[in-house]
Parts: structure tokens; C-alpha cells; sequence
């Protein structure tokens, strides 16, 4: 947590038409922390978000790679026009 600014600030930006990349007013890391939080924890359908296991070799890096997807998804679909619904 002790990145949240940057990670706002350089992380999750929405691309304005005339302003370019800003900080997103929808998308905030401390939202972010406590839905990734809930996703690996309590999960939905019985589906949880696999962030690594401490017995598992390298499972962090698995995890890692898991979160990075999820942004790069929300990135592409919602993020990227500040909309909390993906653009059809």
C-alpha cells in the first residue's frame, strides 16, 4: 500500500480526448486492493483469483502474473474510458 499514489497516478489512467492519459476518477488502488483482497480470499461462483501459494515454487511470480492480466483486461475494457461497465 505504501505505492498507492504512483499507482494511481501511473497505473490506472483513462485516456482523455483532450487531455491525454489522466488519473482516473473512477479507479483508485485502495478499490483495487480491497476487490483483489475479496477475489482471492472469498471469490465468486466458487471461482477465486489465484495470487500464489507459499508451498508452491515460484507462486507468488504465478500470482504476479495472474493480477497483471486482470489489469491489463480492466485496463482494455473499462479503465481506459473511465466507464465502470465494459464498452460494447
Amino acid at each position: 500500500e505504501s505505492h498507492q499514489d504512483g499507482i494511481d497516478s501511473k497505473l490506472f489512467l483513462h485516456n482523455d480526448p483532450s487531455r491525454g492519459w489522466v488519473k482516473s476518477s473512477v479507479y483508485h488502488f485502495s478499490d483495487f486492493h480491497a476487490g483483489l483482497i475479496a477475489m482471492a480470499t472469498r471469490g465468486v461462483a466458487n471461482k477465486r483469483l489465484y495470487i500464489g501459494e507459499e508451498n508452491v515454487e515460484n507462486g507468488h511470480v504465478y500470482g504476479l502474473v495472474n493480477v497483471a492480466a486482470f489489469i491489463a483486461q480492466s485496463m482494455k475494457e473499462t479503465i481506459e474510458y473511465d466507464s465502470c461497465d465494459e464498452n460494447n
